[in-house]
């Protein structure tokens, strides 16, 4: 959503100036017609101006109101406000890649289903934004430097697949994201989607701190969180018999400490609705455009096509 802000500081003056300039065009034009009685038949020169006689200065009177209109708007600090997907920001999206992300909890699973939500995300993103990709399980599986091509990361994204080795090291993906923002001039962001616990790898308190010393925002969206007395000894995931250690709930604890110590944020999901707004509840931020230039350009112009309306004989003179 897109709207207009700007201070009423000069509201009434607005309203104070326009109003003088109207009472001075009526008695302008009042005089005007007295004098143009006095050498002839106002009525004969109407007939003759086809009717528009002294017309002309309506179209005056309505650029010049336009003209101071925009002027003071202008001085009143206009803001244009909008919502906006990365502001100044680089990213590196950090998807776990681990077998219990192929949970079908989410259609069609919670890996599939990341991986689409990612590329919605990347798609809005602006051309100044670059964005690098770390898929991970057991250990950083694929690493994508950072680009500003949009769908160069898209299909990055696309071409994701399993980890191949067992475990959750979601404290190295963080740790191999956060390097290589080191070079960037914007704000630093890492988006880690997850669905279980640091399991193998650098602790999350460890890559947390090495974070937070490269300037570096974590924002950690997790997925699920299945209890241990709703878990089965054992879950079949792409005819694969995988055991519990590599379905470990959730880790809440962990994610937030990671998104807390960084200065971000941790949004937890169980649908595919929730885990399209957390990209835009954790990103989206409002934008404050000033456009006071852009008043003063028109009414700049305004006054210029005023002058040549009034050095012309565009305007009926008596």
């Amino acid at each position: 959503m897109v709207r207009l802000s700007f201070t009423s500081e000069y509201t009434g003056l607005i309203l104070l100036l326009n109003a003088i300039v109207i009472l001075l065009f009526l008695y302008s034009r009042r005089t005007d017609k007295e004098r143009a009685m006095k050498f002839g038949n106002f009525d004969t020169l109407k007939k003759i101006s086809g009717g528009n006689f002294l017309r002309s200065n309506d179209i005056i009177m309505i650029i010049r109101i336009l003209g101071l209109t925009l002027l003071l708007i202008g001085l009143s600090s206009p803001l244009l406000i909008h919502q906006s997907m990365g502001v100044n920001s680089d990213f590196v999206i950090a998807l776990d890649s681990s077998a219990s992300m192929f949970t079908g909890d989410i259609e069609p699973n919670r890996f599939d289903a990341a991986k689409e939500v990612s590329k919605d995300f990347v798609s809005q993103l602006g051309n100044s934004s670059r964005v690098g990709l770390i898929s991970y399980a057991g250990s950083v599986n694929q690493s994508h430097e950072m680009s500003r091509d949009r769908y160069s990361v898209i299909g990055r994204i696309d071409s994701v697949g399993i980890g191949e080795e067992a475990g959750t090291a979601t404290g190295d993906a963080v740790a191999a994201a956060a390097s290589m923002l080191a070079g960037s001039k914007k704000n630093r962001t890492v988006i880690v989607i997850t669905d279980g616990r640091n399991t193998v790898g650098q602790s999350i308190n460890d890559s947390a701190d090495f974070a937070r010393r490269q300037n570096v925002t974590v924002n950690t969206i997790g997925i699920g969180n299945i209890s241990e007395e709703e878990r089965d000894d054992f879950e079949i995931i792409n005819g694969n018999n995988a055991s519990q250690m590599q379905f470990p709930n959730l880790n809440r604890n962990g994610l937030n400490y990671l998104a807390n110590t960084t200065g971000g944020e941790a949004v937890f999901v169980s649908s595919r609705d929730g885990l399209e707004s957390a990209f835009v509840e954790l990103e989206e931020k409002q934008v404050e455009e000033d456009i006071s230039k852009w008043f003063f350009l028109l009414a700049g112009a305004l006054m210029v096509i005023e002058a040549v309306f009034r050095s012309t004989n565009f305007q009926v003179i008596p």
